[in-house]
């Protein structure tokens, strides 16, 4: 039997690209399929939900993942997902916020336009609040568990993605209030912080700075979708029940080192050599 046996749910940002393949969404319903779930794949790329839907009712047999086209900064396409999904397979029990954005245009915080300040918050925070806020009569009345896409940009600030970022910041605690919240209730509520991950837009980066990620990652080559597909599959099973408002960073190893030891190792040096 599978982690998640007979289990739904719904994962927001879930698609195949093409070219590119999965996202990270992508990879965490496959994961969840894989396993025995029931997913909802909602995602304003309906193309792409609906592509990696059919591959996965080929794959593990009909009704095993339905697409969903949403556009998330509208609460009532939020709660018409919510309903989809029980009309569809009945109530939820894993909810994955992974849906988010990063434009081109957010910049620092002194050339921040307000449409674009807002968007991000929209679609990175409020979508993500709204769809717990919904979710929650199901799961507080046959427990559940949410997962939260958040990222390490919630920890260290960078030239420019300044809303991303505060929007990632933000989703830790709004992880943290939930699991507390509703943590009694059999309810729990755990967040992700990716680092760099080769997603397709992160494969369709230049290779100078694709280079600068490889070599402030403590691991040979830059984590995967399914790398964080197989994270997300853990917390959203019972093997992860102990884990309750917890943060967990799959990075490979990007903010576990001191800023300097890329350049130490460029060199050939290492911090403090033998005597």
């Amino acid at each position: 039997m599978g982690r998640v046996e007979r289990k739904v749910a719904i994962v927001t940002g879930a698609t195949s690209v093409e070219p590119g393949g999965l996202n990270i969404g992508g990879a965490t319903a496959t994961e969840l399929a894989a396993e025995g779930a029931r997913v909802v794949l909602a995602d304003i790329n309906v193309e792409g939900a609906e592509r990696l839907a059919a591959i996965l009712n080929e794959r593990h047999g009909d009704k095993t993942a339905l697409a969903v086209g949403i556009d998330l900064r509208h609460e009532d396409q939020i709660q018409d997902l919510v309903q989809r999904t029980v009309d569809y397979f009945g109530a939820p029990d894993i909810v994955v916020n992974n849906a988010g954005i990063f434009p081109g245009d957010d910049g620092d915080v002194a050339t921040m336009a307000i449409e674009v300040w807002d968007n991000v918050m929209a679609v990175n925070v409020r979508a993500a609040m709204l769809l717990t806020k919904h979710a929650l009569p199901h799961l507080r009345k046959n427990g559940g568990t949410i997962v939260n896409t958040s990222s390490t940009h919630a920890f260290a600030g960078d030239s420019s993605l300044t809303g991303y970022g505060a929007t990632k910041a933000a989703l830790i605690a709004l992880t943290k209030y939930t699991a507390t919240q509703y943590g009694k209730e059999g309810v729990r509520c755990n967040a992700i912080c990716p680092g760099t991950t080769t997603t397709p837009p992160a494969l369709a980066l230049p290779q100078e700075i694709k280079d600068i990620y490889v070599a402030h990652t403590m691991r040979p080559t830059l984590n995967g979708p399914t790398e964080l597909g197989k994270v997300f599959l853990f917390l959203a099973s019972d093997d992860s029940r102990g884990i309750n408002g917890e943060v967990i960073r799959v990075d490979g190893g990007l903010l576990a080192h001191q800023p300097f030891v890329p350049d130490m190792h460029r060199l050939g040096m290492v911090t403090a050599p033998d005597q």
